[in-house]
């Protein structure tokens, strides 16, 4: 488990957007690359990213979910072509990247085959690797002062595929009681849900709303494709799954943050 920090200066009324990357699983035909670019497109000098795993698919060739009708390389360097394909694509971003995580494809790898996917795009990016778990401290200060900060509890996620909305929200709901944490996010099921917990704290002496709010951050996997050959997502019988992602608005105020999430 990681524990990170990054500071980020504000002034007042200025709404910092964090936009999470989870399961982009880039390098296979069913990774819709298009809506991952425009994910990436809209940000702006408020705007940073974090990675919560499985940024590459992470299959090789004598994995059981392994199929050659997905793998769009013709050579045989299948996880070099996809690391070298992330990385391409995040370095225009390196500076709003808060760091990337490590999902179950990528952990994989790192157990069969001795090499950290994760790592070797950390490194090259140069931005922190985040682990598969872990707590991040975002401190917003103004000029030195009027310090506020968010503690994000983030995991790349765990469970086989539910199949309903209800059971994903259930399971994660229960993980947000034993952290104390402001923001809380999650992947590997591949859901788009956002959702607030109630909490009342204390500014000074004053009584203010200090919502927990989970995001479970879908994926850029698309689960069906046209044509004969089959998805993994396909031949297990998954639902249809929208692709896109999540983003979470925070806007330092006098009290402490307003903070909300929204479906992309």
């Amino acid at each position: 488990m990681k524990i990170t920090e990054r500071r980020i200066n504000y002034k007042l009324g200025d709404t910092i957007k964090i936009r999470p990357l989870f399961d982009v699983h880039m390098g296979v035909k069913a990774c819709d690359v298009p809506a991952f670019k425009d994910t990436l497109s809209k940000a702006d000098e408020d705007t940073y990213f974090i990675g919560g795993g499985d940024m590459i698919d992470a299959v090789h060739a004598k994995d059981p979910r392994y199929r050659k009708s997905n793998d769009p390389f013709k050579g045989d360097a299948v996880i070099d072509n996809q690391i070298d394909m992330m990385i391409d694509l995040l370095k225009p971003y390196k500076d709003k990247l808060l760091g990337l995580g490590i999902g179950n494809h990528e952990d994989e790898i790192t157990k069969r085959c001795g090499t950290n996917p994760i790592t070797r795009m950390c490194n090259t990016l140069e931005v922190p690797s985040l682990g598969y778990s872990g707590l991040f401290k975002l401190v917003f200060s103004e000029d030195g002062s009027r310090g506020r900060t968010v503690i994000i509890r983030y995991h790349h996620g765990w469970g086989g595929g539910s199949r309903t909305q209800g059971a994903d929200l259930t399971k994660f709901s229960k993980d947000m009681q034993y952290w104390d944490a402001d923001l809380f996010l999650y992947g590997h099921t591949h859901r788009k849900i956002v959702d607030e917990l109630p909490r009342l704290g204390l500014s000074g002496m004053k009584l203010v709303a200090k919502p927990k709010v989970l995001c479970i951050c879908g994926t850029y996997l698309k689960t069906y494709l046209d044509g004969n050959d089959p998805t993994y997502s396909e031949v297990k019988g998954y639902p249809p799954i929208a692709v896109g992602g999540v983003v979470i608005n925070i806007q330092p105020d006098s009290k402490w943050v307003k903070m909300k999430a929204y479906l992309d």
